[in-house]
């Protein structure tokens, strides 16, 4: 039995839960004050040397352009960001100019030319593309990418990398009289597979997926293993069909090779069509190709 001295105790869970919604509050305006503090920081010390530190000031920049609405900011602080920002992209341009410049330079010890602006290089029929916010460089044909990834930014590297892609695709040693026949044995073998007539428009896509087996070994043929496997990737079958374009050599026992081109809303599309350079730069949005008689 309770005495009259003996106390109820004392719920304070309203006052805990109040204190709690506090805190979280607090914490939420921590974390967004944290989310502009951290690259203010990084945008300091970049500015001891901003040609040298451009990409980490442009990155701290764009957070910087980012602040959440519900922070309260200074009324300068936009125009100070656009400041950082112009600063950074002026530095940037500054260092793909040096970069260019450099590797300019290291393809002409090789005997090459690299034309272009600073951020598209062309060297022949590549596009190099050198990324100073990722610290990297893409190297191209046919709009493929001929590396095993992107190159570091590093001129030696995309020195190496270019005449390895080069030695890949444009001194293989091919006879494009057997190439053409190939070719038209996989447009027959399309045919075969949707019951079409010669002469009628066969995707690019699956002729060059029936030319891969075509191009195969016999040892492939007869046991199918990855080893045994000849790789025939889209930036060499694009080369190959430049050449073959070059030479005007495209009729194969009297029927002659056409290519029709994509509409614009399925050129992009990779699943229903394939771009085929006529340059660095230039080509088409390939749809079909078919073989017709000629007269």
């Amino acid at each position: 039995m309770m005495t009259a001295a003996a106390k109820a105790p004392v719920d304070y869970s309203a006052q805990s839960a109040g204190l709690s919604e506090v805190r979280r509050l607090l914490t939420t305006e921590v974390k967004l004050r944290q989310a502009v503090i951290k690259p203010l920081d990084t945008a300091m010390r970049a500015l001891k040397d901003p040609h040298k530190n451009a990409v980490v000031l442009h990155e701290a920049a764009l957070l910087l352009e980012q602040p959440n609405e519900e922070l309260a900011l200074p009324n300068s602080y936009n125009k100070l960001v656009q400041g950082i920002r112009a600063l950074a992209d002026e530095k940037l341009a500054d260092l793909e100019f040096t970069f260019a410049r450099d590797l300019r330079e290291a393809f002409a010890v090789e005997g090459l030319k690299l034309n272009g602006a600073p951020a598209e290089l062309i060297a022949d029929l590549f596009v190099i593309k050198p990324d100073l916010r990722k610290r990297q460089v893409t190297i191209s044909f046919s709009r493929q990418a001929v590396t095993k990834g992107a190159v570091k930014l590093d001129v030696e590297r995309v020195v190496t990398a270019y005449l390895k892609a080069r030695k890949e695709i444009c001194e293989r040693k091919v006879d494009y009289a057997a190439f053409l026949g190939e070719l038209y044995e996989a447009y027959q073998r399309t045919l075969k597979l949707s019951g079409k007539p010669t002469g009628a428009r066969q995707p690019i896509v699956d002729c060059y997926r029936e030319l891969v087996l075509v191009r195969q070994p016999l040892g492939f043929r007869k046991t199918p293993s990855k080893s045994s496997f000849l790789d025939y990737p889209k930036a060499q079958f694009a080369y190959d069909m430049l050449q073959l374009r070059r030479s005007n050599k495209l009729t194969h026992e009297g029927h002659r090779l056409n290519l029709g081109t994509a509409t614009i809303d399925i050129g992009a599309d990779t699943t229903k069509a394939m771009f085929l350079a006529t340059g660095a730069t230039e080509g088409a949005f390939i749809k079909d190709l078919y073989f017709a008689a000629e007269k």
